[in-house]
């Protein structure tokens, strides 16, 4: 068992997740499972990127094998990310002017239960983004319980105890998924990574079995340009 992002054969707890991210490079099983998808896309140098909240492991591996104009590290706050070189600002909430059809992917985890503006609006331009073959893969935690949304200033504790979290927006409910994102995106019926990788593959990434189905934390959603509903 051993990261497959770096190699390294150690992994720490996080909070109750046991054994799980690992001590080198910093990758979670999301994103070790993430990176099992990438792989299947087959990058060359000439693939166009849009990273954003870039994680470390990914960045390595990424920026050692795409041409380093063609991928584009971006964040809301770039500082956050001193290990990439380039980090842009990149506010999700702004993207009218951004070129369309421009990337063969766009990739990020973790990042659209932070945004502070209709969800239909950043997935919209996200996919107007992509060149017509591109691929949008990205991780949106599922949590128990149905969507919820707040933008509103509200303390650190109600921010926790509805979204999980005291830095998110919204909860992405597992209750009700064809009441939200099933309106915006082509979502799949279900989610089963052993459908697309073997056991023995998952548990050598130490990708624990609670992430290899159903929509949960470690959901990894594989879209096309046209998977965007409206419009």
């Amino acid at each position: 068992m051993n990261c497959n992002l770096c190699g390294n054969e150690k992994f720490s707890d996080v909070n109750s997740r046991k054994n799980v991210k690992c001590t080198k490079c910093g990758s979670l099983e999301r994103t070790r499972l993430l990176w099992m998808y990438i792989q299947v896309l087959r990058l060359d140098k000439n693939t166009r990127v849009l990273h954003l909240a870039p994680e470390k492991g990914l960045y390595n591996e990424l920026s050692g094998r795409l041409d380093k104009e063609n991928y584009i590290v971006a964040d809301f706050d770039p500082k956050r990310y001193p290990f990439a070189d380039r980090c842009i600002r990149l506010d999700l909430c702004n993207l009218d002017d951004q070129p369309s059809c421009e990337y063969d992917l766009i990739l990020h985890s973790h990042v659209l239960e932070h945004t502070l503006c209709n969800i239909a609006y950043t997935l919209y331009h996200l996919h107007r983004m992509l060149k017509e073959n591109g691929r949008h893969v990205c991780i949106i935690p599922f949590m128990g319980g149905k969507y919820d949304e707040c933008f509103q200033d509200l303390s650190s504790e109600d921010r926790q105890r509805r979204f999980g979290q005291n830095d998110h927006v919204r909860r992405f409910g597992r209750e009700d998924v064809s009441s939200h994102l099933g309106k915006v995106l082509n979502l799949p019926s279900g989610f089963d990574a052993t459908k697309d990788f073997d056991i023995q593959q998952l548990r050598e990434a130490n990708i624990p079995e609670n992430h290899w189905k159903g929509f949960h934390i470690g959901t990894v959603l594989n879209l096309k340009k046209n998977d965007f509903r409206l419009g």
